[in-house]
């Protein structure tokens, strides 16, 4: 029984670990973009701020991480 409970909690730990990786790279590389917007209505000026999730700048920002170590050789996209 504990046997099977280490491996719960390794598997746990594990994703737990690959979930904060990912919250990392999306947060570092600025996937999540906030736009704000100025309307006015009835003369009264209101600033509506939204975000949203680009994920374009993910692989860019992987690239940046990768090219100093693999020396770009393993980057080449045609």
């Amino acid at each position: 029984m504990s046997a099977s409970r280490g491996g719960l909690f390794k598997a746990a730990l594990a994703l737990s670990f690959m979930l904060f990786v990912l919250a990392f790279v999306v947060v570092k590389s600025g996937a999540i973009e906030t736009r704000v917007e100025k309307k006015t209505v009835d003369g009264v000026e209101t600033e509506i701020r939204s975000h949203h999730f680009n994920a374009g700048k993910i692989p860019i920002y992987l690239k940046s991480v990768t090219a100093p170590l693999t020396g770009k050789k393993a980057l080449e996209q045609d």
